[in-house]
Parts: C-alpha cells; structure tokens; sequence
C-alpha cells in the first residue's frame, strides 16, 4: 500500500515519530497558484520560503493548517478560472503514472472554508475543492492517433450555496464500448446531487473511496453518496486526486479561503 500524506500535526501523540507540529510532506504533489506558477518535489519542500507561492499558499501559524487563496491575479494561468489546487503525483515530479480503477485510491481530508466573496446578486461564489481526474494513458493516445493525454474529471466535489455537491461524469449512451469510451464526446456532466444540510464556514471531514466500477464520497457522518453503474464500470482512464481552492469565478474582487487541517491518499 502506498501512502501520500499532508498532515498538519497538531496533537502531541503524533510528535513521537520525531515530526515537529507543521511539518507538511508534500513530495508526492504538485502545486498550480492562480498566476500560473507551479511547483513540485524540492520547491515545495521549502514553500514557506517561496516569495511566489507566499501569498497563496502558506502555514496558519496560529493551529499549522495549509492555507490556500484563490483570487484572480495576472499572470500565465490557463485555467478558465481561478485556480490553487494540489495535483497527487504518484512519482514525485512526474505526471505520467497514475493509477486505473481497478488499482483504487483514497482520500481523506479534514477542511474548512473560511472566507468567500459573493456574487452581484448576493449569492455566494463557489470552489472546486476536490477531483478524481481521469487522464488518457500513452498506449491509449497512440491507439486514438492522438499527440497527446486528455483529461476529464470522472468527479468533483463543490463547496456551492454552503453545502457539498458532487458532480460526476456519465455516458451519453450507456451502451457505448471499445475505443468511442476514449472520446470526450461520450461522456457528460450529471445533473449533480447535494449532501444534506450545510457546511458552511465550519470544519468538516471527507473521504473518496475509488474501486473497481465504484466511487464513494463520505461527507461527516452523514449517509455516504455511492455510484456503482455503468457509467462507473466503463470508465476507461487513469486518474488521480485533486485537491484545493479552485474558486470559478475570475470576477474582479472575488476571492476563497480554505483551510486544510489533514490531506492523505493511499492506495
């Protein structure tokens, strides 16, 4: 079993690994800011030093949470939005390997939204907080004529009207096979569906659970939201996790705040 973790220690049981509270292994991830900059492996082993990531992303030093911002900011960015998010990398400071369904992968966090900027009607902005990203594999580029991977989210978890919404990836034709399943045109976005009650600015605990055509997401103690159908046994990419402040709106003035207390993969 492999294991990724960002863990901010903050209990005094957990020191006796010989880890001082606010140590943070990020070695198995990449990070992408609103203005573009990204870094990976040893630049991000001395990000508190970072003058780039500095203003984005940086320990609270009154409980040790990672702290990520999101607010639109020049640069090089090709993201459609704002974006501050953690890419996992299974190989530090590769993209290429990535792990298939059938492989599986975990993750659990502990987050806290805590600042949010609102719309011109009043509403609250959103962000993308977390992503399972399915990625085309080099075997499947060559057999698609293609130059290079695509990528399509099989998920993705919202903090939207202070409550979590999940939003996955369905067929258009469940009875779609063989190398159409490689098309982004086969698949589409679900209508979506909601936790109940609210988050809020308050913390709250998550779990993605990715197995064999199955994808769990635990939000608290509340009931978990399961897929298991076709949708699910047909995905044909590799994937693998995001996680962040992937606030969408690029609206002048508009800015996110979160917090992260614990962030781990397994596989």
């Amino acid at each position: 079993m492999t294991l990724i973790r960002i863990t901010v220690l903050l209990l005094l049981p957990l020191l006796t690994f010989g880890q001082k509270a606010g140590e943070i292994d990020l070695s198995h991830w990449k990070l992408e800011l609103p203005t573009g900059y990204t870094a990976s492996e040893w630049k991000l082993s001395n990000f508190q030093k970072d003058k780039f990531a500095k203003p984005f992303f940086y320990l609270d030093p009154t409980n040790g949470s990672l702290v990520m911002e999101a607010y639109p900011s020049p640069g090089k960015s090709k993201a459609k939005y704002t974006k501050n998010t953690l890419r996992e990398q299974m190989e530090p400071g590769s993209s290429s390997k990535n792990w298939t369904m059938q492989e599986g992968g975990t993750l659990t966090a502990e987050f806290q939204v805590t600042e949010m900027s609102k719309e011109t009607s009043k509403k609250y902005h959103r962000t993308l907080l977390f992503e399972v990203q399915g990625r085309s594999t080099k075997e499947q580029n060559e057999k698609m004529d293609r130059e290079k991977s695509i990528s399509m989210p099989l998920l993705k978890v919202y903090w939207q009207n202070e409550r979590i919404r999940i939003q996955r990836k369905v067929l258009e034709d469940e009875s779609t096979s063989g190398n159409d399943l490689l098309e982004k045109s086969a698949w589409k976005d679900d209508s979506g569906r909601y936790f109940k009650g609210t988050v809020s600015f308050e913390k709250a605990n998550i779990k993605i659970v990715v197995s064999d055509g199955r994808v769990e997401v635990h939000l608290n103690d509340l009931k978990p939201i399961v897929y298991r159908d076709t949708s699910t046994r047909k995905w044909p990419f590799e994937n693998y996790f995001n996680a962040g402040n992937y606030l969408q709106t690029k609206e002048p003035g508009s800015k996110a705040v979160v917090k992260f207390y614990q962030l781990e993969v397994t596989h």
